[in-house]
């Protein structure tokens, strides 16, 4: 666990932001995020220390695949406002672990005793992150790598033809 915790020391705080399609970064999702955001690759978040959730799960994954990690990459939606996070999982000793570094009210290694207990606090606990929701609307997604670049529609997409998580 102590190379976890080295990890999370060393990326909790990288900078919420994001860059377009020049590579300017921005603080605000109100510069046209959705239509000029371009996802960077790992080595480029760390280089500039600005990420969203998405580009932090990527940069996590690629710390627990190099380790052997048993590891999830989980894309949380609500549809009716379109509103989305996401967030990685990893089994350590027979628990489950929530590992966030980007969503600044939850910052953390949290210990549940199964990946649905992490997704029942998520239904329970979503209205930090998204004030109007009912918990029955939250869809989980596990989804595989993606590809730096990628646009937030075509990254919208990726994670919602992924596995849906019941």
């Amino acid at each position: 666990m102590k190379e976890i915790l080295d990890f999370y020391n060393e990326v909790k705080n990288i900078e919420y932001g994001w860059h377009d399609m020049n590579g300017k970064i921005h603080t605000s999702l109100k510069d046209n995020y959705k239509e000029n955001f371009r996802l960077q690759p790992i080595d480029k978040v760390i280089e500039d220390n600005h990420a969203v959730c998405w580009e932090m799960c990527e940069l996590q994954r690629d710390f627990f695949n190099k380790n052997n990690i048993n590891n999830k990459t989980i894309f949380v939606y609500i549809k009716k406002n379109n509103i989305c996070h996401t967030f990685s999982v990893f089994e350590y000793n027979n628990k489950y672990y929530w590992f966030e570094a980007s969503w600044s009210n939850k910052k953390g290694i949290h210990e549940f005793d199964s990946l649905e207990d992490i997704l029942d606090y998520y239904r329970d606990n979503f209205q930090d992150f998204a004030k109007e929701y009912n918990r029955d609307d939250l869809l989980f997604f596990e989804y595989d790598n993606i590809k730096p670049g990628m646009t937030t529609e075509e990254y919208y997409n990726h994670c919602l033809n992924s596995i849906l998580i019941k």
